[in-house]
């Protein structure tokens, strides 16, 4: 147990070294900003799960299998007369300069794909679609009417191995493939061979409306913007921080103390990300505007604090003891209980909330130490009496006298008071059973933006570019050539067609077909019926080159692949489907394991997982408060008054959730756990402050009074950082960013109402007698706390 002694000697450590304290904290940011300058951001679906996830573990066993879905970038147009020489030959030229770009395997357009065709000598070859020669012929009008292209477009818009991937719309809209060398996909080289893209497709633009997308271009475009967003919260929200700080105190020292000790916090903990191999991703960027709005709030409470005690006459030394003392206990305790809250998002199996939680919780105890060690240093140093200016007392009256008029509400009216506040809550309550979790693969970016545009385009002219694999193990060596198991593939292909989800699906069973078609010259389309006649086709599919089989089937011929495109629907959408296949996969493949994966069902699986993390999280900090809360006021009364005000934000947040028809994701699950922590605050230092009021005699009048005016105060002023911090997000490009700004404003001020206008009413209603128990409870027999506990106690 920490004893008066060793407080006092804290204290003095603290006082004693003020310019020792500020050249460790300056010499630790100097060596903090080199390696927080080389941070950087990245997006990764794959980065979601743990390494060791049992989704992951199979996606990237079949990545390595058959070749990965997300390493092509795509540059996608279209035009109604695309089957002439003009626009053939601009395709070819474009194709030969993405050719020229770094980091690129391989190129493929209309130019280089090729058709299955029967040789004279009876064997199977693979010639081009388009030549020269075929063009050539046109342009000199050995064939007038067009005949040649006419025949050509047919054949591939005839052809699943072409239509849907290079071709589409019915043969007006062509997409071209710029395969990544996969040692080279990152970050870096991506935004070189982007940088250069761009370039090249600059005299193409003013032929066609020109559209890039892929995943790869997503990720960097992602990045790219998320770079941008973060310097813009942080320049936006210092700034309105920095005018309202200067409107509350109006001295320049109660601006740039609490300001420079928040981006301290925030080079710090960004310098901590970097040594401990993170980056910057949706959810963690959003760290810095919360740091901005915390680390504030505690030096608003100590500013306070100092300048309440110096209005009092109190030597600057006292003053600063008795604000390290009261403050510092305070503002340690609200740190923790935020802190938990975070650190609970750890039991996350979704890795982007596991991070999120560490590094806020991390930043959220740097900022209590950062504020509880320079800024009264700072002041001790500075020779300026008051850190606020008389100015601004006007605006401390008028909230005081705010806090008056909502103190009388609660006393006069406090039945009607509580009981309106439980009835709302119950009404939006209801809103939570409209609830459901969906996420999608760009979910963080909103629909208007161009990057979705561009993505939007290959689904409605193209075919949509998120694989819905189906990976069927026949459990034996060459299993995939029984004819009746590549009939029953093309039965599962007619099931997919049924969702207006899947555009189409192509298979070993699709490529067998085809090569049947021409090697026996006729236009039926069945599935050979002799396996020897299939794995005869096989051989001679080998014997070309051709990549399908590859692609297809692994080494050993035991297993094949389904590959089906599915729109961007979200998880909700896709885990219905899934549900629905999966009794219908298993009665068609009896005798074999079918796999679902793909970057479709990746970003489906998150929703179990989130739905569980927000369980877990809210629970745990629910119940670790809820101890501290028992352990800190020792009183069952009291321990029901603190956790129903910080239910209701949660509460009415998740109800307008489900009346807005906002979903559940990784960058909306974690606003209940901010709300948690942030409610969790105002209401532990106002019952402290109660409690100390109580303790010194007062009536419960008189007690539930002089805290709500005084401590009031600070939670107003506190709210409004947040509300000003946590608006910034409201403006992002990011839509999960923007609705996270929202609802958390949406909680603060509801949590505010909860703490100023519920908590008193509700303490009135239960009417909790405190003073029996609690002063013997802080030391022995005393039945008055000491000048030193009633020090300890009191908050602002």
């Amino acid at each position: 147990m920490i004893r008066k002694n060793h407080i006092d000697l804290i204290i003095g450590q603290i006082l004693a070294r003020p310019r020792t304290y500020l050249a460790l904290v300056a010499g630790l940011a100097f060596f903090a900003f080199l390696p927080a300058l080389n941070v950087e951001a990245d997006f990764d679906l794959e980065g979601f799960y743990p390494d060791d996830a049992e989704t992951i573990v199979e996606f990237q066993r079949i990545s390595d299998e058959f070749g990965r879905d997300d390493t092509s970038i795509i540059v996608a147009f279209r035009h109604d007369s695309l089957f002439t020489n003009e626009h053939l030959y601009r395709i070819k030229r474009l194709s030969e300069d993405l050719e020229m770009l770094p980091y690129t395997k391989e190129v493929r357009s209309l130019w280089n794909i090729r058709e299955f065709v029967r040789s004279d000598d009876g064997s199977l070859s693979t010639d081009k679609y388009l030549s020269d020669d075929d063009l050539d012929k046109v342009q000199t009008g050995e064939n007038a009417t067009g005949r040649i292209l006419d025949d050509i477009r047919s054949r591939m818009l005839n052809d699943p191995f072409v239509y849907g991937t290079f071709l589409g719309s019915d043969g007006t809209a062509t997409a071209i493939y710029i395969n990544l060398d996969e040692q080279e996909n990152t970050f870096s080289n991506r935004r070189e061979l982007i940088s250069r893209l761009e370039d090249k497709l600059e005299s193409y633009r003013q032929h066609y409306d020109i559209n890039v997308t892929g995943l790869p271009y997503f990720r960097t475009q992602y990045v790219e913007t998320l770079n941008r967003e973060i310097l813009l919260y942080v320049s936006v929200a210092s700034l309105l921080i920095i005018i309202i700080l200067w409107l509350l105190f109006r001295t320049v020292i109660g601006v740039l103390l609490p300001i420079s000790i928040v981006w301290v916090t925030i080079l710090f903990v960004v310098a901590v990300l970097v040594m401990t191999g993170g980056h910057f991703e949706i959810m963690s960027s959003t760290i810095a505007p919360i740091l901005l709005c915390v680390g504030v709030a505690d030096s608003i409470h100590m500013l306070s604090k100092y300048q309440d005690l110096r209005l009092d006459n109190k030597s600057k030394k006292r003053s600063l003891e008795e604000t390290i003392l009261v403050l510092g206990s305070a503002t340690l305790l609200t740190s923790i209980t935020t802190a938990i809250g975070f650190m609970t998002l750890m039991t996350s199996d979704v890795m982007p909330m596991r991070r999120f939680g560490l590094y806020t919780a991390l930043g959220v105890l740097i900022a209590f130490a950062v504020t509880i060690f320079v800024l009264p240093s700072v002041l001790q140093l500075i020779k300026t009496r008051m850190p606020v200016e008389d100015k601004s007392k006007v605006f401390f009256r008028k909230i005081g006298s705010l806090l008056s008029s909502t103190h009388r509400t609660a006393r006069n009216h406090y039945r009607i008071v509580v009981s309106i506040t439980l009835l709302v809550t119950a009404l939006f309550s209801i809103g939570i059973t409209q609830l459901k979790t969906n996420s999608r693969v760009f979910d963080d970016i909103g629909e208007s933006s161009h990057l979705i545009q561009q993505s939007r385009f290959l689904d409605e002219h193209i075919a949509p570019q998120f694989p819905l694999e189906i990976i069927i193990d026949t459990g034996k060596e060459d299993g995939a050539y029984d004819p009746d198991l590549l009939r029953r593939i093309e039965q599962l292909h007619n099931m997919l067609g049924e969702y207006d989800e899947i555009s189409q699906s192509i298979s070993f069973a699709t490529l067998i077909k085809r090569v049947d078609q021409v090697m026996r010259d006729h236009q039926e389309d069945t599935v050979p019926d002799s396996r020897q006649l299939v794995a005869q086709y096989d051989l001679l599919l080998d014997l070309t080159g051709a990549s399908g089989p590859s692609r297809m089937n692994d080494f050993e011929n035991r297993q094949t692949r389904v590959i089906a495109r599915a729109y961007d629907v979200g998880s909700y959408r896709i885990n219905q489907m899934r549900d629905d296949l999966k009794p219908r996969l298993d009665a068609l493949f009896p005798e074999s394991s079918v796999t679902l994966t793909g970057s479709t069902i990746l970003s489906a699986d998150l929703t179990g997982n989130i739905v569980s993390a927000l369980t877990w999280s809210i629970g745990l900090a629910f119940l670790f408060i809820s101890v501290i809360m028992a352990l800190l006021f020792r009183n069952a009364k009291l321990v029901i008054i603190s956790l129903l005000p910080n239910l209701i934000p949660l509460i009415i947040t998740a109800g307008f959730m489900g009346f807005a028809g906002i979903d559940i994701r990784p960058s909306t699950a974690v606003i209940f756990t901010i709300a948690f922590g942030i409610a969790v605050d105002d209401s532990i230092h106002y019952l402290a402050r109660f409690r100390m009021e109580t303790l010194r005699g007062s009536d419960l009048r008189q007690a539930v009074k002089n805290t709500t005016i005084h401590t009031g105060r600070a939670i107003i002023l506190t709210s409004i950082i947040l509300l000003a911090g946590f608006g910034v997000l409201g403006t992002s490009s990011f839509e999960s960013n923007m609705l996270m700004g929202l609802l958390t404003c949406l909680t603060i001020l509801t949590a505010l109402l909860a703490d100023l206008l519920f908590l008193p009413a509700l303490i009135y209603w239960m009417n909790p007698d405190i003073t029996a128990g609690q002063a013997s409870a802080l030391n022995g027999k005393q039945s008055v706390p000491s000048e030193f506990q009633r020090a300890e106690l009191s908050q602002v």
